[in-house]
C-alpha cells in the first residue's frame, strides 16, 4: 500500500514515517519546506511531495495514486475542522481506500482543541473510506519542555493545573498502531483510545 503521510516532518507525526517503512508500507511524505525532504527520506519515506492542506490543488496532486492517508492536523490550528474535512473529501475524490486519523483523547470535551476535532471524526465516519480513528492521550514527548524547566529552574511547568489528573502515551506507540492500521485489516473501521494507563498529576 502507498500511503500519503501528512505531518511527516512534524515532531510527532514524523514518527509515523519510520513505523510505516518498518512494515513495508510505501510512504509519500508531505513536506511544506523542500529543505526538509532529506529528513523524511532518511526516516524511510519513498518519496516526498510539497503540499499545503489549505491549497486544494496541491492536496489533489499529493493524493494522486495513493491508497491510504495518514491524517493529523497541527494542534490549535484555527481552521482545524475545515482542514480535516477537506482532506477527507479530497481523499474520496481521489479514490483513496483507507484513512487513519490521529485525533485527540476524549473529543467530547468542550476544550477548543478537542471539540474542533469532532467534525473531522464525523466526516471520517460518514465517508465511504475504510478508517481507523486514533484518540491518543497526552503525548509523553510533550513533557520534555516541562522537564527541561524542572532541571534548569526547579519548577515543573505545564500549561494546565498541577492538580489536573492526566494519562499519557508515547507517540512512538501511536505511530506503531497507525502503521498496523495500514499494513493489516484488523483495525479497519475501529476507533481506539491510546493511553499508557493510570492517571497522574504533577504533584503525585
Amino acid at each position: 500500500m502507498r500511503v500519503l503521510a501528512i505531518g511527516a516532518t512534524g515532531q510527532y507525526a514524523g514518527l509515523v514515517v519510520p513505523a510505516l517503512a518498518a512494515r513495508s508500507v510505501q510512504v509519500r511524505a508531505v513536506v511544506h519546506d523542500p529543505a526538509k525532504q532529506d529528513q523524511v527520506l532518511k526516516a524511510g519515506a519513498d518519496e516526498t511531495v510539497t503540499g499545503d492542506l489549505r491549497d486544494p490543488a496541491s492536496l489533489r496532486a499529493a493524493l494522486h495514486g495513493v491508497e491510504g492517508v495518514f491524517l493529523i492536523i497541527p494542534a490549535f490550528a484555527p481552521d482545524t475542522p475545515e482542514l480535516g474535512t477537506g482532506v477527507i473529501a479530497a481523499a474520496q475524490a481521489a479514490g483513496v481506500r483507507r484513512i487513519v486519523y490521529s485525533g485527540v483523547y476524549h473529543p467530547s470535551l468542550s476544550l477548543v482543541n478537542h471539540a474542533s476535532t469532532r467534525p473531522i471524526e464525523e466526516g471520517v465516519y460518514r465517508s465511504d473510506l475504510e478508517f481507523t480513528v486514533l484518540q491518543p492521550a497526552m503525548y509523553m514527548q510533550g513533557l520534555l519542555g516541562g522537564w527541561t524547566s524542572a532541571v534548569e529552574r526547579g519548577v515543573f511547568v505545564m500549561p494546565y493545573s498541577k492538580d489536573s489528573a492526566m494519562t499519557f502515551v508515547d507517540y512512538r506507540d501511536v505511530a506503531e498502531v497507525a502503521a498496523i492500521a495500514f499494513a493489516a485489516d484488523e483495525l479497519v473501521n475501529g476507533t481506539f483510545e491510546l493511553a499508557a494507563g493510570g492517571m497522574m498529576t504533577r504533584t503525585r
